[in-house]
């Protein structure tokens, strides 16, 4: 795929400037420590969004999510229902690629950590690798997941691979 390289290193040069979102003075060991796992929920995931540029949110609120969906819904003639979220039991992690030329391209939870003032999620961007038969074909990659309602402080961390879907 042209642009494989210059994409992947795009894809780190996020995941260097993501992967220092938590700033928690009081908790200097969580780097240290991976933390506990946290179960996790699939809400939605898809190849199609009106969320065009890269975006790592976690969102505590029903406000907050419906402005989400409705930036997301954009994309679509008729719109997806929006999946209902309990906040007050739940909150969503979102994970948007952004707007790619090429179909391949996936997003991941791959998983959620807590710590003891945070919590980390850690997402893998996979991105076709050059080898890859690919159709040129706009898609913006997307997956939500929801966790259990913290006032903790979620950071993100990113993995990129290259694969072949």
């Amino acid at each position: 795929m042209k642009g494989g390289f210059a994409l992947l290193a795009a894809m780190l040069l996020l995941a260097w400037s993501l992967g220092g979102c938590i700033a928690d003075d009081d908790d200097n060991d969580d780097n240290d420590d991976p933390g506990d796992p946290v179960a996790f929920v699939l809400l939605t995931s898809g190849q199609t969004s009106g969320i065009d540029s890269e975006r790592l949110t976690a969102l505590s609120q029903q406000a907050a999510y419906n402005r989400l969906w409705q930036d997301h819904e954009t994309a679509f003639v008729i719109p997806p229902e929006q999946p209902a979220v309990d906040f007050s039991q739940r909150m969503v992690v979102a994970a948007f690629l952004g707007q790619r030329d090429t179909d391949g391209y996936q997003v991941e939870v791959v998983e959620v950590r807590e710590r003891e003032h945070s919590l980390m999620v850690t997402v893998r961007f996979t991105i076709p690798d050059d080898d890859c038969p690919g159709t040129e074909t706009t898609t913006q990659p997307y997956r939500l997941v929801t966790i259990p309602q913290t006032d903790k402080v979620v950071g993100f961390t990113t993995e990129v691979r290259e694969s072949c879907p």
